[in-house]
């Protein structure tokens, strides 16, 4: 049943990669989503929700994805959390995600050029990454893949930030697509919870998406959850950070 649980966060967390995080998140105003103008009907397709993300993220030219995920089973918890800067007109990236205890930044060009510390305690190591984040990718290609999983509904409009942004959810067992690639292999009579939102704005700029799920493991209960936010869209900076230097006289790219 551990690798059940495994199996499934690893098929909803197609979007992590290995590179993005979380931290910093914005808020949505508390209460109940107010009746509005779908921005897409239900159910949601992936592929159009994709693409016009993509289309304003790139009109924007940059943005940071902000990630956390947590899986909980036996009395023990697990957190990710992360975060990418994307610079699409030079793609550059600096990423940052922290998992127990240790800290991995990576900075990249955006020619095939990056470098990577990693921190441990007070030990620091510097390497030249064999992954690097995919910014197309990160960027909304995702998306498509990650509301293909799932059978959403309309649910009116919230403020976050500030912001208008149509809510759609999938609550139940019932909600899963398990012909999607993600679930193919995936036995849902031991799932006794699932829930999952996408928030979009009027203009398509999804803006948060994630998931939560609980397993009856026969011993307990094990859960898995999963949230991303599109943040700084367009105001986001990609700097070279000065930790650069050294990680440069410390290996060879």
């Amino acid at each position: 049943m551990r690798k059940q649980i495994a199996a499934v966060a690893v098929a909803a967390l197609l979007v992590l990669a290995g590179c993005s995080a979380g931290g910093g998140a914005g808020t949505t105003a508390p209460g109940t989503a107010t009746g509005a103008d779908a921005v897409y009907e239900s159910p949601l397709n992936g592929t159009t929700v994709a693409q016009n993300h993509e289309a304003v993220v790139r009109e924007a030219g940059s943005f940071t994805l902000v990630s956390t995920s947590t899986q909980t089973q036996a009395g023990q918890s697990f957190t990710r959390e992360g975060s990418t800067a994307v610079d699409l007109d030079s793609g550059a990236y600096l990423s940052n995600r922290t998992v127990r205890g240790q800290n991995v930044l990576q900075y990249g060009y955006g020619n095939g050029t990056a470098f990577q510390r990693v921190t441990v305690g007070n030990q620091t190591q510097y390497a030249v990454p064999q992954q690097t984040p995919n910014t197309t990718q990160l960027a909304g290609d995702q998306l498509a893949s990650f509301v293909g999983l799932f059978a959403f509904s309309y649910n009116g409009t919230e403020s976050a930030d500030g912001t208008t942004v149509h809510v759609y959810e999938a609550n139940g067992v019932d909600a899963i697509n398990e012909s999607a690639p993600g679930f193919a292999n995936l036995d849902t009579s031991n799932l006794t919870n699932v829930s999952s939102e996408v928030r979009v704005t009027d203009d398509g700029l999804v803006t948060e998406f994630g998931y939560s799920l609980s397993i009856d493991t026969g011993d307990g209960e094990a859960s898995a959850s999963l949230n991303q936010q599109y943040l700084d869209v367009g105001s986001t900076e990609v700097s070279e950070p000065a930790w650069l230097d050294e990680a440069r006289a410390n290996t060879s790219a």
